[in-house]
């Protein structure tokens, strides 16, 4: 008899911990669908998604639309995404996540959505849940954890509906030439991260955007004075061994900063953040650590303040690669 009692209190206490991760994955995503419908529908004024398999995971269980990655699992009640009526399964993942695209990753604090080279009609996701955030010790003081991760969210999601145009470009640039570091939106950074003369010009050039933003008309001499420095900077460093750098960190100066402006707007949007706005950008801007995101993100700032966004954001997210420098030129 004892052991029949033991037997079932052990059933049903392993039965309330996957309750309760799986109120964790439920909530979260709640939210996060959430957020994105807001940007898109309310302030991009973009109606559909396009179609994604999400990937996401804690300490113990991956939870997925997938059928590569999760072939068989438990049926799971899980969130529907405006358009996209999705099915979710869950299980464990000891460590080992099978992506859409049949590689594989361990469970770590990574973010990212991609292009499924088996299923080229469909992108997919992979994001960790708001626990396995937490027990990796990240925090924002300005955002706060929940906000913060939700933040990641809208920027990576950002890049799955952008396959048809950046992701293409992405894959044609890192074809064209091999720079012997690793292709990625850091590429520049990577490079010239340690040169001090170019890292001072580069401060230079963004503290011009971002006092430009400062007063609430635009300041357009600084704009023009940032975009000086910036084609100078380009044109001076990138050259011979480096030649065509102009193009790829103008590309991610767009994709990045589109990212890192999406997760501002929920920020300070009354129905998602409902953050202040100098406080949100100080939080987005994460200790100016990232280049391509910090300047990227600024530029939107200067292209909201001459234009609405829902007059170039489904550009943004069409089959065009338009960068934001042309759109702000355009504006001067």
């Amino acid at each position: 008899m004892l052991l029949s009692l033991t037997f079932i209190l052990l059933f049903w206490g392993q039965n309330v911990f996957s309750q309760k991760d799986d109120q964790v994955f439920y909530d979260a995503t709640n939210k996060w669908f959430a957020a994105w419908k807001l940007i898109s529908q309310d302030i991009y004024k973009i109606d559909t998604v396009k179609p994604v398999d999400f990937v996401f995971f804690d300490e113990k269980y991956v939870y997925s639309t997938s059928a590569i990655t999760i072939p068989n699992g438990e049926i799971i009640k899980g969130n529907t995404l405006m358009n996209l009526s999705l099915s979710w399964k869950k299980k464990e993942h000891h460590n080992a996540i099978i992506l859409p695209d049949g590689s594989e990753i361990t469970a770590q604090l990574l973010s990212f959505a991609s292009e499924n080279q088996k299923d080229l009609t469909k992108a997919y996701f992979v994001m960790p849940l708001p626990n396995f955030w937490k027990n990796a010790a990240v925090e924002s003081k300005e955002l706060g954890l929940d906000n913060l991760v939700c933040g990641v969210f809208i920027h990576e999601f950002s890049h799955s509906q952008q396959m048809q145009n950046f992701a293409k470009s992405m894959t044609a640039f890192e074809k064209a030439r091999d720079y012997e570091v690793e292709f990625s939106d850091d590429i520049v950074q990577n490079l010239f991260g340690k040169d001090t003369n170019y890292t001072t010009i580069y401060t230079n050039e963004v503290d011009c955007f971002y006092n430009a933003t400062l007063p609430k008309k635009l300041d357009k001499t600084l704009v023009r004075k940032g975009l000086v420095n910036l084609n100078e900077r380009q044109k001076a460093y990138f050259k011979d061994n480096y030649s065509g750098l102009d193009e790829i960190d103008t590309f991610f100066l767009t994709m990045e900063g589109l990212g890192q402006y999406s997760m501002y707007l929920w920020m300070i949007n009354p129905k998602g953040g409902n953050i202040d706005k100098n406080i949100a950008i100080t939080g987005v801007r994460r200790n100016k650590k990232w280049w391509s995101q910090d300047e990227g993100f600024v530029l939107f700032l200067v292209l909201e303040k001459m234009s609405k966004p829902k007059k170039w954001a489904k550009d943004m997210f069409g089959n065009q690669t338009i960068n934001v420098l042309t759109l702000i030129e355009n504006k001067l």
